[in-house]
């Protein structure tokens, strides 16, 4: 017999009903929607597609949902946004300050603080106008010359408005589940099982101890002004490896009797070999006033600067005659020529990395050899007295540092009596001549270093940020994971408040806690060096208070060679200049952005 039709709807009734008054709605039905998790750039059993719930997502329900405020959301629990009128957590306006609505409620910030689209500065952005980072035209010139779309990773993962993202709950710790979680008791914790407080009163903990002699809190992983050094240990000392003055002592006791010059080198490359060889070539015209004040008997000093470095290396003292060499001579040149082919012996005293700012501060009738007058210039007794002591009262530093770890390191007492230097087929990642800087993140301040391209320093360390110039080296190192991220290069000097209100997480601030700015750019992506491994350490083991500071060019150097080793593009440069000195024609230049892969080291 066929059922009866029903005429209303009190008269349907599901299958399912029954059950549900008898057993009730089971608890773990989770509505949210399943995702796939993991990086599309995975490899190995880490590329697999996790299923994974949106309720494990950070950003679950951290901002108010646009449909619910109209009454509009379809999604009801299932909705991954906030369904709860917060001001606080209100989407942001679509016109921005431009916005003209009479009570708008959605959040209004200004273009100036919405980040910068990455994809759109390697050329291209798929959002076009409607992309919620900005686009900031820029000439032909100043666009990479090949895109690296990958850099947009760390911003893909940013909030959805193109602000700063709520990221995971940090690592347990001491004082996990101590306290009642605010957000629990709310209603709602976005970060839910991984939140480090209560959830409940059974999660409650009792709250630890502090034993006598035991400190309340470590921040040595995280980022705050107390890994930066205090403000009295940062001043021009911020090199190891001897403090001001130490070392050998200076071997002019009577400036009025002796002789000084400061030479030209071209690269800082030639210094470490002459620390090594112990001897330095010359044109002839300089080997004449040498030879002319080394005749009369007294003491020449001879400073050494490197091309464009702005800095003064170190100083040696003239052991020998400058004499001809015939075999350095190039006599393809003709009779004009005036090649460096007159040799001198000579003993160093010191090696440092003064800057000339200081040199001239020091004497400031200070002439300095350049390619467009002489390679060699010569100074008054009283001129090179000043420069010597500022030299003596500068910081001793290795001019060479080895990114292959095959030799052992000098130790810091043997600077002076044990040289290092490249050997003849060593080839190191070029980098612009002068020091270097490591700066420093941590997880909340990682993505917005990258996605504005600005990295910060507190206020005092101004002063060790001067020799920072654009086209130097810098790396980064982040102190929570503890990895060292390059290569990267700075576009500005350091200057204060590029961003005004960068790296703060209160909105209502008006000043950055890192006002010493840079703007930076990606050279080459490699993967970052950890913490712990040794040649890292060999290269860094001068550092104090940190890893965060300037570098030597040394250091620079042996970083930039040591993480372009790693992912490959030390093949491609040796390769390309192999090929250069070979005379080959249509020769490729090696990539400015390899792909992030680690070279295994051969066995």
């Amino acid at each position: 017999m066929q059922a009866p039709i029903p005429t209303s709807i009190d008269q349907i009734q599901y299958d399912f009903e029954d059950y549900a008054l008898k057993y009730g709605i089971p608890e773990t039905i989770d509505p949210l929607p399943y995702r796939k998790a993991g990086s599309v750039f995975a490899t190995g059993e880490e590329a697999e597609p996790v299923m994974t719930s949106a309720k494990n997502d950070p950003r679950l329900r951290t901002v108010v949902c646009r449909h619910w405020l109209r009454d509009l959301c379809m999604k009801g629990a299932a909705c991954e946004f906030l369904h709860q009128y917060d001001l606080s957590k209100m989407p942001l306006c679509r016109h921005g300050d431009r916005c003209k609505v009479k009570d708008c409620p959605f959040r209004h910030i200004s273009e100036a603080d919405r980040l910068e689209c990455v994809f759109y500065s390697q050329g291209f952005c798929i959002h076009g106008p409607f992309c919620r980072y900005k686009h900031v035209r820029r000439e032909r010139a100043d666009l990479p010359l090949v895109a690296d779309f990958t850099l947009g990773l760390s911003q893909m993962q940013a909030g959805k408005d193109g602000v700063t993202a709520r990221r995971p709950a940090p690592k347990p710790n001491e004082f996990y589940k101590v306290s009642l979680c605010k957000h629990f008791l709310s209603g709602d914790c976005p970060f839910g099982d991984g939140c480090h407080f209560a959830h409940g009163e059974h999660e409650l903990k009792k709250f630890p101890r502090v034993k006598e002699g035991e400190e309340t809190n470590d921040t040595s992983n995280e980022i705050s002004e107390n890994m930066f050094a205090s403000q009295n240990d940062q001043t021009v000392d911020y090199f190891q490896g001897g403090s001001s003055g130490g070392g050998k002592p200076t071997p002019i006791l009577e400036p009025e009797n002796a002789a000084f010059f400061i030479v030209r080198a071209a690269k800082q490359r030639d210094l470490a070999i002459s620390t090594v060889r112990k001897e330095w070539y010359v044109q002839r015209k300089h080997a004449e006033k040498l030879n002319t004040a080394f005749n009369s008997g007294k003491l020449v000093m001879i400073f050494f600067t490197a091309s464009d470095s702005n800095h003064i290396q170190g100083a040696a003292l003239m052991t020998s005659l400058a004499t001809y060499q015939e075999i350095i001579d190039d006599e393809s040149q003709g009779p004009q020529r005036d090649c460096f082919c007159y040799r001198f012996k000579c003993e160093w005293y010191r090696t440092t990395e003064m800057p000339i700012s200081t040199a001239v501060e020091a004497a400031p009738d200070l002439l300095l050899p350049t390619k467009t007058t002489q390679y060699c210039q010569d100074m008054t007794s009283k001129t090179g007295e000043a420069v010597m002591k500022a030299v003596w009262n500068s910081p001793l530093v290795s001019l060479y540092e080895s990114a292959t770890g095959e030799t052992d390191p000098p130790k810091d007492d043997a600077l002076l009596s044990d040289f290092r230097c490249p050997s003849p087929d060593e080839a190191l990642w070029p980098v612009m001549p002068g020091p270097g800087f490591i700066f420093g993140c941590n997880e909340q301040t990682m993505d917005e270093c990258l996605g504005r391209g600005i990295f910060g320093l507190p206020a005092h360390m101004k002063h060790a940020a001067a020799g920072i110039q654009p086209g130097s080296s810098i790396f980064l190192f982040h102190v929570t994971d503890g990895l060292l991220f390059g290569i990267f290069e700075a576009l500005t000097s350091a200057t204060s408040n590029i961003q005004p209100r960068a790296f703060s997480k209160n909105p209502k601030a008006t000043s950055s806690p890192f006002p010493v700015q840079i703007r930076v750019r990606v050279t080459l992506e490699c993967p970052p060096l950890d913490n712990k491994d040794p040649i890292l350490n060999d290269i860094l083991r001068t550092r104090v208070g940190g890893r965060i500071g300037p570098l030597t060019h040394g250091q620079t150097e042996a970083l930039a060679t040591l993480l372009a080793t790693q992912c490959g593009a030390m093949q491609y440069m040796t390769e390309y200049s192999t090929a250069l000195k070979n005379g080959e024609r249509d020769v490729a230049a090696p990539p400015i952005a390899l792909p992030p892969r680690k070279i295994q080291p051969k066995q």
